[in-house]
């Protein structure tokens, strides 16, 4: 759908002339100043186009000059109409609507710009402390965690379904952070912060066995790596020809920690 800009003229006052004469019905008196305000404007207002005037003669109706005349056609004037021009501006005291409004587009456009930078900033300041309590990690912290739900406690289907839920810090070992998870979980995968207000955080509601979870994992690649048991690492030791050093190569991924703008991965008391 296409819009086309249109120019608006609105009155903003105006005063007549008592020692002038209409120069076709010979009046005195009866020539009339008003002054405008222009603007562009496309649905909203875009941009202002100045302050013009009108003369005209409120007996007889003739116009003396048009609200589009050009300034510099003034000059055909009277010396009492370029001076009422001149005083009618000088002395109109425009309000901050009309100061503004025709302006309204652009003002729109700067708000809109400062909020988008503020937005970022505080993105960016979220985005910066985060990645320090990744890689800086607590006991007692709480990361927010998207899981699959097989890898659930009490999951009846082996389905690949994404859920919300929440992983505490209970220890630090090296490079293993020794977490437990929340017993609670919503489906979805928290895009916005208020999609996981509905996880409790008391201490009651996480369970007590801890899970083995790789820190490299989740400070280099955001997923929550489970180490395996020993007797499994052992067999891998057996079967792999070349053995690995890589700590990963001995845990599988059981969730994602969401990495969306804004979210708060890492609550912190």
């Amino acid at each position: 759908m296409f819009y086309f800009y249109s120019i608006v003229t609105k009155p903003l006052t105006s005063v007549v002339l008592q020692n002038e004469i209409c120069p076709v019905c010979s009046k005195k008196g009866t020539i009339e100043v008003v002054l405008y305000m222009k603007f562009a404007t496309a649905l909203i207002p875009m941009f202002g186009l100045g302050r013009p005037t009108s003369v005209h003669c409120t007996e007889c109706g003739h116009e003396i000059k048009s609200v589009n005349t050009p300034l510099f056609a003034q000059n055909n004037y009277s010396p009492g109409i370029i001076n009422g021009i001149k005083t009618i501006k000088a002395n109109h005291k425009r309000t901050l609507w009309q100061l503004l409004y025709p302006w309204s587009i652009l003002i729109l456009l700067g708000l809109l710009c400062i909020f988008g930078l503020l937005t970022q900033y505080s993105v960016s300041r979220t985005n910066s402390q985060t990645s320090e309590m990744l890689a800086n990690p607590k006991i007692g912290d709480v990361y927010k965690v998207n899981i699959d739900s097989m890898y659930l406690l009490n999951a009846n289907t082996m389905g690949s379904k994404r859920s919300q839920t929440l992983f505490k810090i209970i220890d630090i070992k090296s490079d293993t952070l020794l977490m437990v998870r929340n017993k609670q979980k919503t489906e979805g995968i928290g895009v916005k912060e208020s999609d996981w207000n509905s996880l409790s955080r008391e201490d009651n509601t996480f369970e007590t066995a801890p899970h083995k979870i790789s820190l490299k994992g989740i400070t280099e690649r955001k997923e929550v790596f489970e180490f395996f048991n020993q007797k499994k690492i052992d067999s891998i030791n057996k079967t792999d020809r070349v053995k690995s050093i890589d700590p990963l190569h001995f845990s599988k991924s059981i969730g994602q920690i969401p990495n969306y703008n804004g979210i708060e991965i890492v609550e912190r008391k």
